[in-house]
């Protein structure tokens, strides 16, 4: 399920005003249903109905702040990962969904397959088809056989941008003269993939090697020595999603955090990769020899449809 997209919107007033405003609104129903003529059957239902859609709007978020806080005491408590129950959970997942190795013959060919876009083969073979049309109606008017042609010439270049249109080859071409050393790195690491969108999408993993971690996104590769990073850390997001300051429901996204040294005293770089929870633990884990103990940190976004 895709996000909502985000709008511009002024603060959101607190539960509290919001439950006072809902008070106020929901007799406003049935004088409003009045006005326009309903009967007043249509105009109690009608009432009820919205009555009941903001009571459990309401009833819901406090119940998720109540869950934030008691999720932020654990955190706080170092209580989280050691809750025998995620544990249980923690540990029959790595028996299903261990760290995969590289099966590739280079690198740039296991990113591209990481990379690649159905969506952009499917254009390609529409673009092969329309062009295809075009010859063989030869009957047809020549507007129609333009139009066919014209068709698949877009949708061949849409295609090939689709599938071009990937950072891997700038990616290697940064590497320079230490390529050979970080895909000898790459194919020998043990890699997480994390595709929130799908199993063909291409959202973000991390490989990691004897001397080089690499972690993508869907827009960028980076490739970071071991002996560059700092420390690594654990972040939660939770998004709220918002109609009309009415609260719909939230997600959670894991990440984790690689912090790289400061080089010529200049701030820290952080990198953050998105997994599913349970990656994020096992990456933790890998790279604990590099990290230094941390607590998980909660943020909150709210996002406004």
């Amino acid at each position: 399920m895709s996000s909502p997209k985000k709008k511009s919107e002024p603060e959101l007033p607190p539960l509290k005003r919001r439950i006072a405003a809902y008070i106020i609104c929901v007799p406003l129903c049935f004088i409003l249903g009045k006005a326009k003529g309903f009967s007043n059957v249509f105009c109690i239902c009608l009432t009820i109905a919205v009555a009941a859609a903001l009571f459990l709007s309401a009833f819901f978020e406090a119940k998720s702040k109540r869950k934030d806080e008691e999720f932020t005491k654990a955190v706080r408590n170092d209580e989280f990962h050691n809750n025998e129950e995620w544990n249980e959970k923690y540990s029959a997942y790595v028996l299903k969904n261990d760290f995969q190795q590289v099966t590739a013959n280079s690198m740039r060919a296991d990113l591209n397959r990481r990379f690649f876009k159905p969506s952009g083969a499917v254009w390609l073979t529409a673009s092969v088809l329309f062009i295809a049309a075009a010859i063989i109606c030869r009957a047809a008017e020549s507007d129609i056989r333009a139009v066919l042609a014209v068709s698949g010439i877009i949708s061949a270049m849409w295609g090939a941008f689709k599938l071009l249109h990937t950072p891997v080859s700038s990616f290697i071409a940064n590497c320079g003269e230490k390529l050979p050393e970080i895909e000898r790195s790459y194919l020998n690491g043990k890699m997480l993939t994390y595709r929130k969108n799908g199993e063909h999408a291409c959202n973000s993993g991390i490989n990691i090697g004897g001397n080089y971690v690499v972690m993508y996104t869907d827009s960028v590769i980076i490739c970071l020595d071991k002996n560059e990073i700092e420390s690594v850390n654990k972040r939660v997001t939770k998004t709220k999603y918002y109609g009309n300051d009415v609260y719909t429901g939230s997600a959670f996204s894991y990440f984790i955090v690689v912090n790289a040294k400061e080089q010529n005293k200049e701030e820290a770089t952080h990198y953050q990769i998105e997994l599913n929870e349970y990656q994020v633990q096992m990456t933790y884990e890998a790279l604990a020899v590099s990290s230094s103990p941390s607590l998980l940190s909660i943020k909150e976004n709210k996002e406004y449809t």
